[in-house]
């Protein structure tokens, strides 16, 4: 699906399925800034609901085949590829599979919000140690959600993640997870701020951090690093509005770029940011691909 002018199209509404539709200025130049100069275009793209569905067990996402072709269809043809998530960079490299297949040799991987980092060209891996409260933080807010499932069995599914540097508590697999999540919301961020922890809000997750550091502060320092003329953010959830903001204020500069928005009933707030908004991570793979397209075109003018 190519971009749409379609004025009665709006971040409220989802775009065409599988596809996607430029709503801003900046949203329908970007492709062709992109196509002009693809080693001065930095792109980075959040994981979880952007390149890999929401499944119910976090433990089992996965970046779709469609997703993981658009990557490998960038490497190495824009200035830099990265992805900047809140998982683990061991999770997130399962998660894009770059150590079986291979084809993602120029991905930069920020992990815990830039905490972690996986140069898969080099294989330069940083991962620092997680500090001692992060065992107090786990084995607490678990034995709040054993607490709450004995209680009330509506509570059952909820479950606490260990990502060594983070702690989540995820409900969207509780029977009830609206209400799971209104009670043992407050625990966690209670808890956050005992411990001194920062928090990280999503859908249908609390997340305590060791670190107070943001998607924006990681997107910063890759901008730093690299110096790109074309910037692109990709993201669906709360965890990306910081970086989403750092675009924001690229554009307001004068300069291309956009904020590409995987499109959530879930988190209308984030689609309110678009510059192009998308369906899902099959229509972000569809956005990379007119992306790598353009591409093409400008190498054979």
């Amino acid at each position: 699906m190519s971009e749409t002018t379609n004025t009665d199209l709006d971040s409220c509404s989802p775009p065409p399925a599988d596809g996607w539709v430029a709503l801003t200025p900046a949203g329908r130049a970007v492709a062709r800034a992109v196509g002009h100069d693809p080693a001065g275009t930095l792109l980075a793209s959040d994981v979880d609901g952007t390149l890999s569905p929401i499944v119910a067990d976090p433990t089992r996402a996965a970046v779709s085949e469609r997703a993981r072709r658009a990557l490998a269809g960038l490497d190495g043809r824009v200035g830099t590829l990265a992805v900047i998530t809140g998982r683990p960079v061991a999770r997130a490299r399962e998660m894009v599979d770059v150590d079986r297949r291979g084809g993602l040799d120029h991905l930069v991987m920020l992990g815990l919000y830039g905490v972690e980092r996986y140069d898969v060209g080099t294989g330069q891996l940083q991962v620092p140690e997680p500090p001692a409260v992060m065992g107090q933080a786990r084995h607490r807010l678990q034995e709040a959600v054993d607490r709450a499932v004995a209680a009330d069995p509506a509570m059952a599914g909820t479950m606490v993640e260990d990502k060594g540097s983070a702690v989540v508590l995820h409900t969207r697999r509780a029977v009830e997870h609206d209400r799971a999540l209104a009670l043992l919301g407050p625990v966690a961020r209670d808890l956050a701020g005992e411990l001194g922890l920062a928090v990280e809000e999503g859908r249908d997750v609390v997340e305590l951090k060791a670190w107070q550091t943001t998607k924006g502060d990681a997107l910063r320092r890759l901008i730093a690093e690299r110096m790109p003329s074309v910037l692109l953010m990709c993201g669906d959830d709360l965890g990306d509005l910081p970086a989403m903001a750092v675009v924001e204020e690229w554009i307001g500069e004068g300069r291309p770029g956009a904020r590409v928005v995987s499109w959530s009933a879930e988190q209308p707030r984030v689609a309110r940011s678009a510059d192009v908004l998308c369906d899902g991570p099959e229509g972000v793979a569809a956005f990379l691909d007119e992306i790598s397209g353009r591409i093409t075109e400008s190498s054979t003018m």
